[in-house]
């Protein structure tokens, strides 16, 4: 199965529900968050029909898709995802999203340390990568705590809303070699 659901102490990461809808579509449309990651301008209702396509497609679809919602009161924070698959050499590129209220309190770092588990151990990847604007001070800071080493840095790489370019940092985590 695809996309399981996945839970840490304070967290569990589980498959898109319609119900969803309100919560994603505030994430693309908070503007703290777009300096830092371009979503695509949909519609409320065209971000609804993709949510409908990642639920029926979520046992076939080689990107895997969850939601972060808090244990104790049910509070969506943010979403996960693996948004390139890379079969070839064997690795994958995973995206986040945390709605900007719940930035600092280490849930990013907690549901990226668990996905990056679960895909390199259950799922076989041999790494996973991440790239973060340079601007994202935060999320840099997430990476390194979840156990990605930085890789590299191209300068000009990302074209920001106010139309100047910031360099992409670029991260990894690889599987631990075993050990006989």
């Amino acid at each position: 199965m695809l996309s399981p659901s996945l839970n840490t102490e304070r967290l569990i990461l589980r498959r898109y529900r319609e119900s969803d809808i309100d919560v994603i579509y505030e994430i693309i449309t908070d503007e703290r968050l777009t300096q830092y990651i371009k979503f695509p301008s949909l519609t409320k209702g065209e971000e609804l029909e993709c949510i409908r396509k990642w639920i029926n497609e979520a046992d076939i679809s080689k990107y895997e898709r969850w939601v972060i919602e808090r244990k104790e009161d049910g509070v969506i924070v943010g979403t996960i995802s693996v948004n390139i698959v890379v079969k070839k050499h064997n690795y994958c590129n995973v995206g986040y999203t945390i709605r900007f209220d719940y930035w600092g309190n280490g849930y990013a770092t907690e549901a990226l340390r668990e996905v990056s588990d679960y895909l390199l151990e259950n799922r076989g990847y041999y790494l996973i990568e991440c790239s973060c604007n340079e601007l994202n001070i935060q999320s840099s800071k997430v990476l390194l705590k979840a156990g990605f080493l930085k890789d590299g840095y191209i300068a000009n790489r990302r074209l920001n809303k106010d139309g100047s370019y910031s360099g992409v940092e670029y991260y990894s985590k690889r599987r631990k070699a075993n050990i006989n």
